[in-house]
Order: C-alpha cells, then structure tokens, then sequence
C-alpha cells in the first residue's frame, strides 16, 4: 500500500514538472514566434506602407468628392447601388460601376470596412477615357499622398502587368487590373497595418 502512493507521488511530480515544462516552452516558442511574425509584418509595412482604415461611407464620400472637384459630374449614388454577393456596386455612369468589397460583409457601409474598392466596366464601352478618370479618381482617394505622376505610373503598370498582378504603390495601396474577354476590373487593394 505504501508503495503505491509512492509511485503515485512520484507520477504526480512527473506530471507537474512536464506541465511546468511544457509551458515554459510553449511560451518560449510562440513568442518567438510572435517576435518573428511582428518582425514580418514591419518588413511588409515598410516596403508596401499603410493607409487608415476607411468605412464604406466615408470612401464612398471621398469618392464623390474627388469626382466632383476633378469635374465629373456622375457621383456614386445611393440611387445606384445594388448589394450582391456580400459586395457593394454603385452605377456610375451607363456601363461603369463602382464595386465595394468590404473586410466582413455587415450590410452596414459606416461598420464595414473596405478591403477592395474598384472601377468594372465592359472591353466594348464607348467610355473608356471616363472609366480611366473614374480609376485614377479611385486611386487618389484611397491614398492622397500620391502624386498625378505616380497614380499615372501605376495605371500603367497596371495595364501592362502580365498575369494581372498587384502593382503596388509603396504607400499603402496595390492597383491591379483584371480582365476577362469581356470586361476590365480595376482593382485598389487597401493595405492596413
């Protein structure tokens, strides 16, 4: 008999210091971990930068903004939006739609939160020129700080990226251009911290 509480001391010892152990390592290896994963993300920052993050609301009002102030006089509009498949479209002018893809879908424009923001119009439209001042007005509005030059350069890298990749902006913003046989899909990606 008192050699199994013996035995039973001694497993429950063995027990406490595994457990002991393990958690000091797991410790140890998840903020290292961690430690590498903050680092990583400071390397992803300061190459491609940040913007704030922006509702649907306010950019849909930056928006509207922009196009006003550069002379446009089709705003996105309320009037025009349809909700489909967990994205926002605004009509803006005939055949060219502005799209809103939100982080996480709440059907709330002031909670969601923009992930993406593009202009989608058809390869055929007799509004390219428009649509094309709809894309550089999208691109100013999700980062101010760039310049006319740099929106510029990155619609036409954009256009001739192959394989449709992210151009990418350095200042918290990618563009990327995607195309099927009948369509063009500008696409501004946010880049948050």
């Amino acid at each position: 008999m008192k050699d199994k509480k013996q035995i039973i001391k001694v497993i429950c010892l063995i027990v406490v210091v595994l457990a002991i152990v393990s958690y000091f390592g797991i410790n140890y290896y998840l903020d290292k971990d961690l430690e590498k994963t903050k680092n990583e993300l400071q390397e992803t920052i300061e190459k491609y930068g940040y913007v704030e993050k922006e509702n649907v609301l306010t950019i849909i009002s930056k928006f509207n903004t922009e196009i006003m102030d550069s002379g446009l006089d089709y705003p996105a509009s309320d009037d025009y939006l349809t909700i489909e498949n967990n994205e926002y479209w605004y009509g803006l002018y005939d055949d060219i739609h502005c799209f809103v893809i939100p982080e996480k879908f709440t059907g709330d424009k002031e909670k969601d939160i923009v992930a993406m923001i593009g202009i989608y119009y058809p390869k055929n439209s007799q509004n390219k020129d428009l649509a094309l001042k709809y894309v550089k007005n999208l691109v100013k509005v999700n980062n101010d700080k760039l310049s006319d030059n740099e929106i510029s350069s990155l619609v036409n890298k954009a256009e001739k990226s192959k394989n449709s990749e992210n151009v990418q902006s350095g200042k918290g913003i990618a563009l990327a251009l995607k195309e099927t046989d009948e369509y063009y899909n500008y696409q501004v990606i946010r880049i948050y911290k």
